[in-house]
């Protein structure tokens, strides 16, 4: 029997669902504002981003995370992390608004981007405010209150008065209208919810024992921000701001639903595994567990959105958007590997041990900086730097899947057996799919319903999968911790066992 409680399952379902229906939401949106808005407008609030992700980790000073992995937490305890939080998001905010000029330089940016990064930089001071409050939801695992908060924060947020601004002509403002408001809603929703004290408490030796392990996952987000946007930093630098809008809009098309799915999983699993992090039997067995379901999802996942990358980039977001076609499949690749291995680092977070997960972000910076070398050197344009950065994500992967399976030596046969399998299906999908394109492609096919022959030849074989893939180690899970609905769970003969 897998270890995965039940608090947990019920925990991914809700999570899960919030998630289907934030792409529901996300697709139409991203297609529609990809017809109002121009590829240098993308370019820019990309680029706003990178100069914000810098301050991302800092500004939340690993206060969510501290709240959820402390052995136990009193309302003190809050009053001191959330004073903590005043201070960080302050002077987060501060700071991104001085360097703002000198960042638009860096990145060679139009003078515009300078303001655009300083209004979006409240994000930092909403962010830092309601990480105390989103702790304490994830800690009670009060799991249906969050998925409901993420979902409404993004309608309210981008759907409502994102799609309004640019409708009204607001151009890459409309952007940061909507960032700002989706921040402000996942603040002030959890402190609602939750309604702790808003009163300030300074206490040194408290603030000094929380930043002790906060701190550690802040500078192990900040490595993580250096690696995960290198090559976008790269593009915007040496290629241009309409490459870099380009490769945003082509990376968040192939990661969307990767994403959402380890989004979802990652805020049931780090408050479950910091729960039993003291017992190696089972949290060795749940990392195996959860290793199984999340590659049977990814992989089969990028597989259909690769092989129909050129259909996707076509009716999502339109023609002037066909340079990302080629961008999409290498793209879902890195978000896959980026999205596992982020996995792996919620269970590293969840033990209290970051220093070797800090090394290996070393090791990848490493790589991506002598590979982008290397490329630059040698005449490369976008397509070598998607190269360097796929290969800066395996390598991580690679050094965290050894470090983990030093730790639960019992887990590496299940966990290669996971990979593999995961691996086969995925090949298997997107040879199906290259059929599909082959027979329908070459008769004139319209777009729309060569998409929906390759989705529906997907899903016919991933539910065939599911259906009758009782050896496959993720199906095996899901159907033990009642993940999948009953008529997905094949029936056992009369009498059998």
């Amino acid at each position: 029997m897998t270890q995965l409680g039940s608090a947990t399952v019920r925990g991914m379902r809700w999570t899960y669902l919030a998630s289907v229906a934030g792409i529901v939401l996300q697709l139409p949106y991203a297609a529609v504002m990809a017809r109002l808005l121009t590829p240098e407008d993308f370019g820019l609030m990309a680029l706003a981003h990178l100069v914000l992700r810098f301050a991302h980790h800092f500004a939340q000073g690993g206060l969510r995370s501290a709240v959820v992995q402390r052995a136990s937490i009193t309302d003190r305890d809050i009053r001191v992390i959330f004073t903590l939080a005043i201070a960080i998001g302050t002077c987060s905010f501060a700071a991104v608004w001085y360097v703002a000029p000198y960042a638009t330089d860096l990145v060679r940016g139009p003078a515009e981007l300078t303001s655009v990064i300083r209004a979006t930089a409240l994000m930092l001071v909403f962010m830092a405010l309601g990480a105390p409050a989103a702790g304490l939801l994830a800690r009670a695992m009060r799991y249906r209150a969050v998925a409901l908060t993420d979902f409404f924060s993004f309608a309210a947020g981008y759907c409502v008065v994102g799609f309004t601004s640019a409708l009204l002509g607001a151009g890459v403002w409309s952007l940061v209208y909507g960032t700002l408001c989706w921040y402000f809603l996942q603040a002030l929703l959890p402190c609602l919810l939750v309604r702790h004290s808003l009163r300030p408490l300074v206490d040194l030796s408290a603030m000094r024992d929380i930043m002790g392990f906060g701190g550690k996952i802040s500078v192990n987000g900040f490595l993580e921000y250096l690696t995960e946007d290198f090559g976008k930093l790269a593009i915007g630098r040496y290629v241009g701001v309409t490459a870099a809008g380009l490769y945003d809009r082509a990376a968040l098309l192939a990661s969307l639903p990767l994403y959402q799915i380890q989004a979802a999983a990652s805020k049931v699993l780090l408050p479950a595994f910091s729960r039993i992090r003291h017992e190696a039997g089972r949290l060795g067995a749940s990392y195996a567990d959860c290793v199984a379901l999340t590659t049977l999802a990814l992989l089969p996942l990028w597989a259909v959105i690769g092989a129909s990358s050129e259909q996707l980039v076509a009716l999502l977001l339109g023609e002037q958007w066909s340079g990302s076609t080629e961008l999409v499949p290498v793209l879902g690749l890195v978000s896959v590997l980026a999205l596992v291995a982020q996995f792996l680092g919620t269970l590293v977070e969840a033990m209290g041990v970051v220093g070797p997960k800090v090394a290996i972000h070393l090791v990848q910076l490493a790589v991506l900086v002598g590979g982008t070398a290397l490329a630059l050197a040698a005449g490369g344009q976008i397509h070598a730097l998607m190269i360097v950065v796929l290969t800066g994500q395996a390598v991580r992967l690679a050094l965290l899947q050894t470090w983990l399976s030093r730790l639960f030596p019992d887990t590496r046969r299940p966990v290669a057996t996971a990979y593999a399998q995961a691996a086969v299906l995925a090949a298997l999908t997107w040879a199906a799919l290259w059929c599909v394109q082959h027979l329908l492609g070459s008769t004139g096919c319209p777009t729309a319903l060569l998409l929906a022959a390759k989705l529906v030849t997907a899903a016919a074989l991933l539910l065939c999968c599911v259906r009758y893939g009782g050896s496959l180690a993720g199906v095996r899970v899901a159907r033990e911790r009642g993940l999948l609905p009953g008529v997905l769970t094949a029936r056992r003969p009369a009498g059998g066992q």
